[in-house]
């Protein structure tokens, strides 16, 4: 039994959250905080805080979330419980397809997506540059800016902010600002807290690079591919800028970045059509947080990691890959996603012919595996 249980006259959801757990015989509800679904065996469904067997019985004793990371290849999992509005949770994290460890939830889903369009793993819509103070929430109050209008001035504040021109939220949108402080205590008038350090100070907001190795590697170009991806994202939406309003809930994606924008905050939009990590919004916008463990990526210099070594990083043009699984295919893309030219012989990838600057290489191996990094072409 894996997901949903009929358990008496109550259904028990797979994801975190407030579920009624009540036997056969019980007058009464009777809710517990159980956490997300973790694992299925032998007619047991086996959650992050409880399990449940064939004979309609439960066992809190049962915490199967001990934070362990992933394993090394695509879509193995893992599990991270922190604190996130003041609950202890346990989200699901995932290997990507880049060779880096994400969360597989929205911060504040309930649990992992089910499909593009479930209501559940839509999780909670940040203003870029905010924290957790409950401004997030899909029903959050609204109100005008506050007098300091920059993290150094949300103190107390828990609405969800709206305005137009100099009246949007953070307007000033300068490019040193950043979304990098370990928690509210530690903003200042140009850095605000980065929720994903919530997670663990091991984690962040991912940043436009990071979105654009993982949709490259990932093949992300729609919702659906978006959700077929081992992250399970869902078409979340936003929320306005100016109303507060919701708007392409169920049809498109938005998920923030680290990084700023002219406009105000970069964010990896997925649309009907195509994904952009380099996609800019309004800081007032609302948008959906995926947090990624920094930790996880590779180093750009001579590296050996799952059976791969790619060097010299940086190259003047001849980058040896080698590997103790066969190669099946090598890929190299722009910072932006863009699929470059190259020649591949030998264990051996001609770059001389790109301009310098930075690019990604995907090598796809014979199991099927996906490995991506980060490359310089000097």
């Amino acid at each position: 039994m894996f997901g949903h249980l009929e358990f008496g006259m109550r259904k028990i959801g797979a994801g975190l959250g407030l579920v009624a757990l009540m036997g056969s015989l019980a007058p009464a509800q009777q809710w517990e905080n159980v956490g997300s679904v973790g694992t299925a065996t032998a007619g047991d469904t086996i959650y992050n805080n409880f399990a449940v067997n064939t004979a309609g019985k439960y066992d809190l004793s049962k915490n199967t979330c001990n934070n362990t990371d992933p394993g090394t290849n695509p879509g193995d999992l893992g599990c991270a419980t922190f604190t996130y509005r003041g609950q202890s949770v346990s989200y699901a994290t995932v290997r990507g397809n880049d060779g880096k460890i994400w969360l597989q939830q929205n911060l504040g889903s309930s649990q992992v997506a089910t499909s593009v369009t479930d209501v559940d793993s839509y999780g909670d819509l940040f203003q870029w540059g905010r924290w957790d103070d409950g401004h997030q929430l899909r029903n959050s109050a609204t109100s005008s800016v506050p007098s300091l209008n920059s993290p150094d001035g949300l103190a107390g504040s828990n609405s969800f902010m709206i305005g137009s021109g100099t009246g949007s939220w953070w307007s000033t949108n300068a490019t040193s600002d950043a979304w990098t402080a370990k928690d509210d205590s530690a903003v200042t008038a140009s850095i605000g807290a980065d929720p994903c350090k919530a997670v663990g100070q091991d984690w962040k907001m991912p940043s436009q690079a990071d979105w654009t190795l993982l949709v490259g590697s990932e093949t992300i170009i729609n919702p659906a591919s978006a959700y077929a991806s081992t992250l399970k994202m869902p078409a979340s939406g936003y929320r306005s800028n100016t109303t507060g309003g919701f708007t392409f809930v169920g049809q498109r994606g938005y998920y923030w970045s680290a990084d700023t924008a002219s406009t105000g905050g970069k964010y990896l939009y997925i649309g009907s059509t195509n994904a952009n990590p380099s996609s800019g919004a309004p800081r007032g916008q609302g948008a959906a947080v995926r947090c990624i463990k920094e930790t996880t990526s590779l180093n750009t210099s001579d590296i050996r990691l799952n059976t791969i070594g790619i060097y010299p990083n940086p190259t003047h043009g001849i980058l040896n890959v080698e590997a103790d699984s066969k190669i099946e295919n090598v890929n190299i893309f722009s910072i932006g996603g863009q699929k470059m030219k190259s020649k591949v012989s030998d264990n051996q990838v001609d770059l001389q012919e790109l301009p310098k600057g930075i690019y990604i290489i995907e090598l796809t191996l014979k199991n099927g595996q996906k490995l991506s990094d980060k490359i310089i072409k000097n």
